[in-house]
């Protein structure tokens, strides 16, 4: 394989290749994210119908209406009850409320236009196809924003191996497709990551002047948004530069204002009491365990080993003697953990308050594969072998039987014996070939990740019926030819 491309290198030039060869990981990874985009995570999810509701309400009545768990007065209730998609499935049962003020109204108005434009039902569930478009576009984004943040800091392949990790990784693809704010977050706190990464180097304003917008969108997208301004001026004032810090706050202080003045258009009585609730959500010291140990893209838990490597390199390297840019990283991780500490609930399942920070862990677990990989000993193949072949037992469901005991055994053993043996007679021949043992595991994994991926809905809804409704072009696109690479096979019935 390495000397295919360096044949390639050759023909191309060192420039072309490298560009070429970026291209390919960006369309490869968009295309597999795309893939029945609308059709799992399964259409009805209330969290995404929430936000495209009160969007394409507020664009078509001029006033939110969206459905809520929390204590809005009773004038408030416009209707309890069934709402179906076209009389058939799926069918949520909500209380619906107007104005519906618990968050601003940006994100709302994005998806809610896209629903608009497809002519959606505004009284009946909208369709996935509609509402998660814009998400495909804003994950591409962010993809290429992973890309340069991570070729910054640490070079051109180790952008490369962030962006594909961020592209196969089935907890943060699958999250990614969801249409809610923390995508659009997401995308907003990368840039503001990557200003920041350029100002510490050049220490000129430009690189400043344009966060406080990007702030003020996330911002009027999730109110949790604002936050972000935190880390901007915590890092100038570490540079000293106080009117810079000045500037930043200042400048975000229209964009907090026009938050107060949309919801206290509506109704200042719901708008004071919402908030009032949503600041006394229950938080505690059992939030950041919380986040390690429920590895998930939705409320239910998903057991990903790629995202629980990703996690263990972000641990790793914040104890690592890294500085200065690298060291920036796992601070903006930690930021955002912060973040979702004080605002999330102490052990409630809402992983979509943590997606800012899944760009950064694709970036995090880059630098982990490549010190595992570089040091190639006993703990760093097991590790690799038990994590990163993770995503065959995701192939499993009722058809589709696991891999047999004695087989696991044979074969994890088989993996871990060149490393066995190097740690035992340490032979430089024995470390390449461990060496390529663990790029052997890693490329299965990615493949058993891929298949997954590209076949989640089918695996999902082999035994049952799951509700989906109309496509869009987006949402039927497909690989080429090797297409059939990725298709599972008929299912074995036991």
């Amino acid at each position: 394989m390495t000397q295919y491309l360096n044949k390639l290198k050759k023909i191309t030039g060192r420039r072309s290749f490298h560009v070429l060869i970026f291209f390919l990981v960006l369309i490869f990874t968009f295309i597999l994210r795309t893939h029945n985009f609308d059709r799992f995570p399964v259409m009805g999810h209330l969290e995404e119908q929430m936000f495209a509701w009160a969007g394409i309400h507020l664009i078509e009545r001029g006033i939110p209406r969206a459905w809520t768990s929390l204590d809005f007065p009773e004038r408030a209730v416009v209707y309890k009850g069934a709402v179906s998609y076209n009389g058939g499935d799926p069918v949520v049962h909500v209380k619906l409320v107007e104005p519906w003020l618990e968050h601003p109204p940006l994100f709302s108005l994005l998806v809610g236009e896209f629903a608009h434009l497809y002519k959606a039902n505004r009284d009946d569930v909208v369709p996935t196809s509609f509402i998660r478009t814009p998400l495909m576009i804003a994950a591409l984004l962010v993809s290429i924003m992973i890309f340069l943040v991570a070729r910054l800091i640490s070079g051109y392949w180790s952008g490369i191996l962030a962006m594909l990790i961020y592209g196969v990784t089935p907890i943060l693809v699958l999250g990614s497709r969801l249409a809610v704010p923390e995508n659009i977050i997401a995308l907003l706190y990368i840039a503001v990551i990557y200003l920041l990464i350029k100002f510490q180097l050049h220490q000129k304003f430009r690189f400043l002047l344009t966060i406080p917008l990007l702030v003020g969108i996330a911002g009027l997208s999730k109110a949790t948004g604002f936050f972000i301004i935190f880390l901007a001026i915590y890092t100038v004032l570490i540079k000293q530069k106080y009117k810079y810090a000045l500037y930043l706050f200042a400048a975000i202080l229209p964009f907090i204002a026009l938050f107060f003045a949309y919801g206290l258009y509506f109704d200042p009585e719901i708008f004071w009491r919402i908030n009032a609730i949503q600041s006394s959500r229950p938080v505690g010291f059992a939030s950041l365990g919380w986040f390690f140990v429920s590895p998930a893209f939705d409320i239910n838990e998903l057991l990903d080993g790629w995202f629980i490597f990703l996690l263990l390199s972000a641990a790793f390297f914040l104890f690592s003697p890294l500085s200065g840019l690298k060291r920036f990283i796992s601070l903006a991780f930690v930021f955002w953990i912060a973040v979702v500490m004080f605002s999330g609930g102490e052990a409630d399942l809402l992983p979509w308050y943590r997606y800012p920070a899944y760009p950064l862990l694709a970036i995090l677990g880059a630098w982990g594969l490549q010190v595992l990989v570089k040091r190639a000993d006993l703990f760093a193949t097991f590790l690799i072998a038990g994590l990163f072949l993770g995503g065959r037992t995701l192939l499993v469901n009722a058809f589709r039987p696991n891999v047999s005991p004695m087989n696991f055994r044979i074969i994890f053993s088989l993996l871990m014996l060149p490393s066995l043996l190097n740690s035992i007679f340490t032979r430089s021949y024995l470390e390449k070939i461990n060496k390529l043992f663990l790029i052997l595991i890693i490329a299965v994994g990615m493949y058993f990740n891929i298949i997954y991926i590209y076949n989640v809905f089918e695996l999902k809804c082999e035994s049952k019926t799951c509700a989906f409704g109309p496509t869009t072009k987006l949402s039927t696109v497909n690989f080429p030819f090797f297409w059939r690479w990725f298709v599972l096979g008929e299912p074995t019935l036991k």
